[in-house]
């Protein structure tokens, strides 16, 4: 089975519940499982957070296109800004340390655990990242 939907937002905090919404009934009409329903709204939460806090430094005028697309047994969540290339190198998913804990970070390593494949992709006017979920 092969589809797809696309969905431009605003680069507001309060439309990532509108994204999470579009995706979860995009995987209920085709049939997902509950468990990968929940994993991917997490993924697309902290991939939408990130980009409106540190590549559009919450600047809400700016736009986020988002794709979902099944692909055989495959799920993808392709998020594309249009704000300053981020550096891939510096986008390490860093463990959760139990004797020492931060504050926030741990939105990557979540990512890293819950997906299949993760990668950021620049180009001069934004990037692209893309999280892809097995469902089988």
């Amino acid at each position: 089975m092969n589809d797809f939907i696309v969905l431009t937002i605003p680069s507001k905090k309060s439309y990532i519940r509108v994204a999470r919404s579009a995706m979860r009934n995009f995987l209920i009409l085709n049939g997902s499982p509950d468990s990968v329903i929940v994993d991917m709204e997490i993924v697309l939460g902290e991939i939408l957070a990130n980009v409106i806090q540190h590549t559009y430094k919450c600047n809400e005028t700016k736009k986020i296109i988002i794709s979902y697309v099944i692909r055989g047994d495959s799920f993808s969540i392709l998020v594309r800004d249009f704000g300053n290339p981020v550096d891939p190198a510096k986008l390490k998913p860093l463990p959760p340390d139990l004797e020492n804990p931060r504050e926030g970070g741990y939105g990557l390593y979540i990512i890293h655990k819950v997906t299949d494949k993760f990668e950021v992709k620049t180009f001069n006017n934004g990037n692209l990242f893309i999280a892809e979920k097995n469902l089988g």
